[in-house]
């Protein structure tokens, strides 16, 4: 019989999984909420000449916002899938 690889790293893996009700820390929310608000008021004091590089600087914001999101849903599924895998060799 193999020796489990997959043993080891799993103790350093935590996912506790959507349905736990994990969701973002309290310091990732007030560094989000830090963000739109810096956001909000650079864009409010934007001159007339600047208002279209605010328009691409907030597009930009809004999708490494949502990279962030993919990124997070991507490492779960694969967490569920390696512990899928560990469970079979077990």
């Amino acid at each position: 019989m193999q020796p489990n690889h997959w043993r080891p790293v799993r103790a350093h893996l935590h996912d506790p999984g959507p349905g736990s009700g994990a969701g973002l820390s309290r310091g990732v929310i007030a560094l989000l909420v830090v963000a739109i608000v810096a956001v909000v008021m650079g864009f409010c004091c934007l001159t007339e000449g600047l208002f279209e590089i605010g328009l691409i600087a907030t597009g930009v914001f809004i999708a490494i916002g949502a990279r962030i999101c993919q990124a997070r849903e991507q490492h779960q599924a694969l967490y569920r899938l390696l512990q899928q895998i560990d469970e079979r060799q077990t």
